[in-house]
């Protein structure tokens, strides 16, 4: 028979505090301890090491940062091979730029790193991981996504940007639907008062603050009462801007022949050369990428050159027909398939961003000739790119009607 001490224990003590009103029952439970959440960053638990926070000093080297924290010289060497020529290249860490040391402290109390997380910004980073087997890899930070609607009508004697800067836009935001959706469409130097826009996009949140601008998923501008919209659409293996036709918003070169970039410096007949400190011509159109960002053929063609010289660095000549060729400067290196009297497609892959020759830092100077000249691309009068296919069209109409109606949902602000 099962005993019932328990049972009689409790029913005595309730017993009791019936029998006395100002008495009271106490039940001792033990607490629950539950242990701490760990503390992770760059995707590590950084409670387990010793994290140390600074920013790479004007001629500092990782070598000298990490040999102060116990890696040996072979270790570091080791490194700098790894990387070198490639994105992660530990020779062009930038001065300024943040960093972290994971270190842990051997038996003298000396603090030995074991992995070195280098801040490209404020949302990407690289891992230099030489603990084991060494390990090199870029990351990103957990963003947070939102998609943000904005508006605005340009005032006499205002601009895009600045209108742009008053709704809310980032410059950077400006600068893609400027230089980058309508650049082949829109002259911004030219718009008037009563001009228009709206635009629906993604920004990015890190910690709550906005850290960047993502995908344009639709814009809309209406410069002297005519309409101009704007959707990405993949059609031929590229996101494309498309009108509400379905007509290709470029021409039949791509806007731009690195992704994500900006123009740090346009073609020009007179511009002070940063190297060379004098006044000079520039027949090109510079654009600012990180290192090892892909540089693509703006359009089908031969390349006729993939070489090396002192001023262009490594660069690649493609002849896309009887009337236009286009050059690509400063690579860090060609791609294989770009060699002379190769065929290459509409932003096939053909180099990668660098520095090589005449440079300041990592961009691709984009030279664009026409009938054996070199002129500006974005004030030649270019063939039109391929419209929206056939067998796309019943998507890309889905597509376009349902953010079409998002845009015209989003109200412009109120005159002042």
């Amino acid at each position: 028979m099962k005993s019932c001490a328990p049972f009689v224990f409790v029913l005595i003590a309730l017993l009791a505090s019936c029998s006395s009103p100002q008495s009271e029952v106490s039940v001792q439970t033990n607490p629950v301890i539950s242990a701490p959440e760990p503390i992770i960053e760059y995707g590590f638990e950084a409670d387990t090491f010793l994290v140390i926070k600074n920013e790479i000093k004007s001629g500092e080297s990782l070598g000298k940062i990490l040999n102060e924290y116990g890696v040996s010289y072979s270790q570091i060497d080791k490194i700098a091979r790894k990387t070198r020529k490639t994105e992660q290249d530990v020779r062009y860490l930038k001065a300024g730029n943040s960093y972290a040391l994971f270190c842990v402290q051997d038996t003298a109390g000396r603090e030995n790193a074991q992995m070195f997380i280098y801040e490209e910004d404020k949302i990407n980073y690289v891992v230099y991981d030489f603990r084991d087997t060494l390990k090199i890899y870029k990351a990103q930070k957990p963003i947070e996504i939102k998609l943000i609607e904005d508006a605005g009508v340009i005032e006499k004697g205002s601009s895009f940007f600045l209108t742009g800067a008053a709704s809310g836009l980032s410059d950077r935001l400006c600068e893609i639907i400027s230089d980058e959706i309508y650049c082949w469409t829109l002259d911004f130097r030219h718009v008037q008062p009563g001009d228009r826009f709206k635009v629906l996009y993604e920004a990015k949140y890190l910690d709550g603050e906005f850290v960047g601008v993502g995908e344009v998923k639709a814009a809309y501008f209406n410069h002297l009462g005519q309409d101009f919209y704007a959707y990405p659409f993949n059609d031929s293996g590229f996101d494309d801007y498309f009108d509400q036709d379905g007509k290709n918003l470029r021409k039949f070169f791509l806007k731009t022949p690195v992704k994500n970039s900006r123009i740090s410096s346009k073609f020009s007949r007179n511009r002070f050369h940063p190297v060379q400190k004098r006044w000079k011509s520039h027949k090109g159109t510079d654009y600012a990428a990180p290192r090892g960002t892909p540089i693509w053929s703006t359009a089908d063609g031969v390349v006729v050159a993939s070489t090396y010289t002192k001023y262009n660095g490594n660069y690649v000549k493609v002849r896309h027909n009887g009337t236009y060729t286009t050059q690509y400067l400063h690579m860090s290196k060609i791609a294989k398939g770009a060699k002379v009297g190769a065929h290459v497609k509409q932003g096939e892959t053909i180099g990668y961003v660098g520095s090589t020759g005449l440079a300041t830092g990592p961009h691709v100077c984009y030279r664009f000739w026409k009938n054996g000249s070199q002129v500006d691309p974005f004030k030649s009068k270019l063939p039109p790119s391929d419209p929206i296919s056939t067998s796309s069209r019943p998507n890309f109409e889905l597509f376009r009607d349902s953010l079409g109606a998002v845009l015209d949902s989003i109200p412009y602000p109120e005159a002042l």
